[in-house]
């Protein structure tokens, strides 16, 4: 009896790291998130107004994006409350996926309640290392007025220069590094 208790646990031990290897995921570095949504070319849609530039957005999203750990492969779960109830979608709760922490009741098919899915994706798709299917998504959900409530209010008052000041010291970094390379003679 003795020895088939270590062999469950053996087994609990393999099915945990099998079904955590199945997702894989990656956590990004703050400056390299940025790069991927400047690349993307995001652009700030008309309903957030005029003042607000590529680089105020840019540096909001990866804010929120910070919300996840910058995880690709976090998922949280948030239980509704009343009023947050819609009369499209009843469900009592909800799940967040990937690092930009999108909805499964808009952005993604979980496959357990009614969703919009205007990324027509599954929710799966959010929360592997790739994130440019994410970056596609978030873009249809911040592009669609009545869907781009992805903004967090702790992220308002965040100033691109500032938040992202680190970057510009790691760029410069790289660039020095870069011109003493090249001026290395490998004779």
């Amino acid at each position: 009896m003795k020895s088939v208790l270590p062999v469950k646990m053996l087994a609990a031990l393999a099915l945990v790291l099998l079904v955590s290897s199945a997702t894989e995921g990656r956590i990004l570095r703050k400056c390299e998130l940025k790069k991927q949504l400047e690349a993307a070319q995001i652009q700030v849609p008309e309903a957030m107004g005029d003042k607000m530039t590529v680089d105020d957005l840019i540096a909001r999203l990866v804010c929120k994006a910070n919300a996840s750990g910058f995880n690709t492969s976090f998922v949280k779960t948030i239980g509704a409350k009343p009023r947050e109830i819609k009369p499209l979608i009843n469900i009592h709760s909800r799940q967040l996926y990937g690092v930009f922490q999108l909805s499964d009741q808009v952005a993604c098919d979980s496959g357990m309640m009614p969703s919009l899915n205007v990324c027509n994706l599954s929710c799966s798709a959010l929360i592997d290392d790739d994130i440019t299917d994410d970056i596609a998504c978030l873009k249809k959900t911040i592009n669609d007025s009545k869907l781009n409530s992805i903004l967090m209010k702790e992220c308002d008052s965040v100033v691109p220069a500032r938040y992202f000041a680190e970057c510009l010291n790691e760029e410069e970094s790289l660039m020095a590094l870069k011109r003493v390379c090249i001026g290395i003679s490998w004779d």
